[in-house]
């Protein structure tokens, strides 16, 4: 028999009592109405965001809005597309992007593997033992 795993859920004491007293009121437990617009995403929908976005991480919100349209049919916008990933601890990323090398970079860097072309293994590992 497996150990049996607790459950920790950090939720306030007003809000245990709340919904006790409206168990108590009406005998179920529902959420209450709430003022303001209604989200346009669901649950399910936040979470094939998120993980668009962790099999694809180099996915910005303009391609996920499309990636989104196209497979669920949900216009949603890039703004809302950022909100439910910052609410899952996921960031904005940028790839890192690595100067080009000049044609002086390349042809010194040429003349060097042309030197070393010959080497045998233990200058090679000369070099090595001195880094």
């Amino acid at each position: 028999m497996r150990p049996r795993r607790h459950l920790t859920i950090e939720v306030s004491q007003t809000v245990i009592s709340m919904l006790q007293q409206g168990y108590r009121e009406t005998g179920r437990v529902t959420e209450r109405h709430r003022s303001g617009r209604p989200l346009i995403t669901s649950y399910t929908d936040d979470g094939f965001i998120v993980n668009s976005v962790l099999r694809n991480r180099m996915m910005n919100a303009t391609q996920l809005q499309a990636h989104l349209m196209e497979v669920r049919g949900i216009q949603v916008s890039r703004q809302t597309i950022r909100k439910r990933l910052h609410q899952r601890g996921l960031c904005a990323r940028r790839p890192a992007r690595v100067p080009d090398h000049t044609i002086r970079h390349r042809r010194h860097r040429l003349a060097w593997a042309r030197e070393h072309l010959g080497w045998a293994r233990d200058q090679w590992a000369s070099v090595l033992l001195h880094h």
